[in-house]
């Protein structure tokens, strides 16, 4: 299948729609679906028309801000992998100092005591 025919079929057909759905919305939203320029209803439409109106529209045809669960999942793991990552690179920064400097201190106490 071709990324066109996967478009084709994820957007809406007015047919998809119950009729009384579609006479609630605004003439430019049913233009946009008729053209095939929008893929789901926004937001501000549906929140617009009255509550037994809403829910009669397919829950894949909806815009939501978390439409995808599980893409949020993954940027949460991402998140929480990056600041493990940060608190790891901190703590070995750290170490590489500790171990740098009490090489230098070992080294000077060394030069000091052979003076004297």
């Amino acid at each position: 299948m071709s990324i066109l025919q996967l478009a084709v079929l994820a957007q809406i057909q007015i047919e998809d729609l119950p009729p009384d759905v579609v006479d609630k919305l605004p003439p430019e939203i049913v233009n946009q679906i008729k053209n095939g320029l929008l893929d789901k209803i926004p937001d501000d439409v549906v929140s617009q028309l009255p509550v037994s109106i809403q829910d009669k529209i397919p829950d894949g045809l909806l815009q939501a801000a978390s439409s995808n669960p599980a893409f949020q999942k993954v940027l949460l793991a991402i998140g929480v992998l990056a600041v493990f990552g940060i608190i790891v690179g901190l703590l070995k920064s750290a170490i590489k100092w500790v171990v740098i400097s009490g090489i230098l201190a070992v080294g000077a106490w060394y030069l000091f005591f052979q003076q004297g």
